[in-house]
């Protein structure tokens, strides 16, 4: 499986994990279980927790990306601008 394979599963994971988050909340506001501003804190903290997993996610990816690239010879950014120097200086 490729990164970009990965990074799709994970946003379409995330999205399906919001939307089931904020209709059970929602669900739990509308039994009366909790209130109005208990339902809001309770969302705003599992928007910040899937934030954080997002972004732990993300770097994850990242390190994976730049594995692959590292072991596959490919020139990175960093490169190019080198050899362009390199290049003007010559």
């Amino acid at each position: 499986m490729n990164p970009a394979d990965l990074l799709s599963i994970g946003m379409g994971a995330a999205y399906l994990a919001k939307d089931k988050i904020e209709g059970f909340i929602k669900e739990l506001e509308e039994r009366g279980e909790i209130n109005k501003e208990e339902a809001s804190k309770l969302f705003n903290q599992a928007k910040e927790r899937a934030e954080k997993e997002k972004n732990e996610f993300d770097e994850r990816v990242r390190g994976k990306v730049k594995e692959v690239v590292n072991e596959l010879g490919l020139a990175t950014k960093a490169d190019i601008e080198e050899l362009k120097k390199l290049l003007k200086n010559k």
